[in-house]
């Protein structure tokens, strides 16, 4: 009797251990599903708040371009140039505010995706990259440096930009924007100094003396002259920022 006895309590003991195994196996089945359920969940939000993030993005681009589109003055010339070269503008993941590439093998100007969006910051830095190719057949001079960065402030100034407030744009801390707009934060011959020191650029007239050769005394002539009709031309624009 005693040796039955103590194959009973074992039974019951063996089955009391599997019914436990199985609740601790189902509790374990569980929690996995709950977690994997909360993972889902947790990538659909995230997946959403990425969507709405990069339609926010995508207004505001549309809006300054548009803005652009519609001013007469600098932003009109910057979408004109744009159009004419078929260059696109699109978002990119990078360190860079603004940088030059290529999207679907076309050129585009891209703007970080890390940037505050706002149009009156995008607007400046669009004009800002397309001002390096639009004043490509300028010399390499300070000249050159501060004709792409005014027309960055002026595209800027026209989207109703405020001087005073920079580095923050519309609420939000944009460094990269007031770097751009650099020209027009101080009066324009403090400004060519700034930038060729920045750059290491002389300006027309160092580089008109030192040159030697005819055709490029010409050319340097010829771009002094397109820098001052640029100087009339922003007079006004700049005078009221």
């Amino acid at each position: 009797m005693k040796s039955i006895f103590a194959v009973f309590v074992f039974a019951l003991s063996s089955a009391a251990s599997a019914q436990e195994y199985r609740e601790r196996q189902a509790r374990a089945a569980e929690q996995a599903y709950e977690g994997v359920q909360a993972g889902v969940s947790g990538q659909a939000a995230s997946a959403r708040r990425s969507a709405e993030t990069a339609k926010i993005r995508s207004s505001a681009l549309n809006a300054a371009l548009v803005a652009m589109n519609d001013g007469p003055e600098a932003g009109g010339r910057v979408i004109a140039f744009l159009n004419d070269r078929k260059i696109e503008v699109a978002f990119a993941t990078q360190s860079e505010a603004v940088t030059t590439g290529l999207v679907n093998g076309r050129a585009a100007i891209l703007l970080s995706d890390a940037l505050p969006a706002h149009p009156r910051v995008y607007a400046p830095l669009i004009a800002a990259e397309a001002a390096k190719e639009m004043y490509a057949g300028m010399p390499a001079c300070a000249e050159r440096a501060y004709m792409r960065s005014a027309t960055a402030a002026r595209v800027f100034a026209e989207l109703g930009g405020e001087r005073k407030a920079l580095p923050v744009v519309d609420g939000d801390k944009a460094e990269a924007v007031a770097a751009a707009v650099a020209a027009w934060t101080t009066d324009a011959q403090t400004a060519l100094y700034k930038l060729g020191q920045a750059g290491g650029l002389d300006d027309i007239p160092d580089l008109t003396y030192a040159a030697k050769d005819p055709a490029k005394i010409s050319a340097l002539e010829a771009a002094d002259r397109s820098f001052v009709s640029f100087l009339n031309d922003e007079r006004e624009a700049r005078a009221a920022f």
